[in-house]
């Protein structure tokens, strides 16, 4: 609460003048019930979303593009193919046309991140959203490493001997090839982070696991990881990098990831990040279906109170749930990271209040761990009619329902093929063909979009959006509000949107 005050206090005059006394006396009787965050929600954003158009923050549509695509991306895959006859040393990378990526941070520095990949020993793309929390540390570190972790999970045992051979003597042997992120971690945690995938690589060969399980897999490199993050500070305690170490394993990151192997797709999730499978119509052409592809990991998932609860001791009852959080201090119930709720009282003793300091301590851990890295795995066989997959962090879902997203997603996806020049097929077409082609292109010129990436198209629906369309002053004030408050309007937003190849999953033996 002093927090919230102490930022309004500070807010500049311009944004103080929109609150009135009435709006204020009611927000005070809010207050006096205990029901701090939703009055200050109500109270600014009733007032301030819907009253600064007339503050002289306001920013031109060019300024507002300017902003929204400043982080936007793409990812190219799908390369047309030459026949209409099924290849099988085709690539089942072709499910995936593209990939189109973007993020807006409301935190500075941006606590979410984004990451993708191809495997590059086995067929297969991973895309990830990671939400950090308590610092972006966390996240940061995860989206480089985890992808890697999956990688040597999915490898059968003559590959991950090669790896470990390969590794022991001394030569690199790339898992992955990353799209859009240059960025290298410093020599000296690189070191640390390879002798704990080597470790990985070889606890795996020790497994005897007869049938493979992609669920396992998956399951198995979460959960390695989290623990190799707690495990480096405990063994580091005495070198250079252990700031670092220590500052990632505290501070927490959900995850969720996908993987797509010709039409297999595995979704992978701990946490409140989000992917939604977007479906054409059965019965109506332009109409979108929504399938949910993962469950929120927090207290609206009754599932996962009783689950929690169920885990430690009844007395305990009363507080390992408690204000709508775990342990009353963190929202998500699965997470990597946060070892501060997973360590027993002796290491948090001996680790974090000798190098933190207790204000960190959870002030009632008797029964760790409280907190799980343990992803819920769905699987989905891709169908000609899926057309693509949004993933994208709770920023996204805080501000639009799953059956927006679907519908934004779907009639931008129509109306961009007007900003693209007439594409027939590589394969003798008849002159009906042609004529459906070019009528859904007519079409689309009605929902012409002003994006050319869709995360960005749905970022901007998700601030300026209404009932009656695009509200140029609502989105503009909204990427304008001063750091001080922008947190209570909106958290990061991070989405990744993956359009599927059509043409590949409508020739995909059923078989395959």
């Amino acid at each position: 609460l002093a927090r919230i005050l102490v930022s309004f206090l500070s807010t500049p005059a311009w944004l103080l003048q929109q609150l009135n006394s009435d709006l204020i006396e009611l927000t005070m009787s809010r207050l006096l019930k205990g029901n701090v965050m939703s009055c200050v929600f109500l109270m600014v954003r009733s007032r301030l979303i819907s009253g600064m158009g007339r503050s002289t923050f306001s920013i031109g549509s060019s300024e507002v593009s300017t902003i929204l695509r400043q982080n936007e991306s793409l990812v190219q895959l799908s390369v047309a193919s030459d026949d209409d006859s099924w290849n099988e040393e085709s690539s089942p990378l072709h499910c995936v046309a593209s990939v189109d990526t973007n993020q807006l941070s409301s935190n500075s520095p941006i606590e979410d991140k984004l990451a993708a990949a191809r495997c590059l020993l086995t067929e297969g793309l991973l895309f990830g959203v990671f939400d950090g929390h308590g610092g972006p540390e966390c996240s940061q570190v995860v989206s480089k490493r985890l992808f890697e972790y999956i990688a040597l999970a999915l490898l059968p045992r003559d590959a991950l001997q090669r790896v470990v051979d390969s590794w022991e003597a001394g030569n690199s042997l790339p898992l992955i090839e990353v799209y859009n992120d240059p960025s290298t971690f410093v020599p000296e945690l690189q070191e640390v982070y390879q002798a704990s995938l080597l470790r990985y690589a070889k606890h795996l060969l020790t497994r005897k696991q007869k049938v493979f399980s992609m669920e396992e897999a998956m399951k198995g490199a979460f959960m390695s990881l989290d623990a190799d993050m707690g495990r480096e500070v405990l063994e580091n305690e005495s070198s250079a990098v252990l700031e670092p170490l220590l500052r990632v394993a505290i501070s927490g990151s959900v995850a969720c990831v996908a993987h797509i192997d010709g039409p297999h797709l595995h979704i992978a999730n701990a946490g409140d990040c989000g992917a939604v499978l977007g479906m054409e119509s059965d019965s109506r052409a332009g109409c979108w279906r929504a399938k949910r592809l993962s469950q929120d990991h927090n207290w609206e998932n009754l599932h996962e109170v009783n689950r929690v609860l169920a885990e430690h001791p009844e007395s305990e009852s009363e507080y390992v749930v408690r204000d709508q959080r775990l342990l009353g201090m963190l929202m998500p119930f699965r997470a990597l990271g946060d070892h501060r709720f997973k360590w027993d009282t002796n290491v948090r003793k001996n680790v974090i209040e000798k190098y933190v300091g207790e204000d960190l301590i959870p002030t009632v851990c008797s029964t760790p761990p409280y907190l799980t890295s343990e992803p819920e795995i769905v699987y989905h066989r891709l169908g000609p009619r899926d057309n693509f997959l949004v993933m994208g962090s709770d920023g996204l879902w805080e501000c639009m329902n799953v059956i927006d997203v679907i519908t934004l997603t779907g009639e931008y996806m129509s109306g961009r093929q007007t900003l693209q020049p007439v594409r027939f097929p590589h394969r003798p077409v008849s002159l009906d063909e042609i004529a459906l082609l070019l009528e859904k292109r007519q079409e689309g010129l009605k929902l012409k979009p002003t994006d050319t990436n869709a995360a960005t198209h749905l970022i901007r629906h998700s601030l300026g959006g209404t009932e009656s369309g695009l509200d140029h002053s609502r989105l503009s004030h909204s990427l304008t509000l001063p750091p001080e408050v922008r947190r209570f309007f909106r958290d990061d937003i991070s989405i990744h949107v993956v359009f599927f190849d059509q043409d590949f999953l409508r020739r995909c033996p059923v078989e395959i």
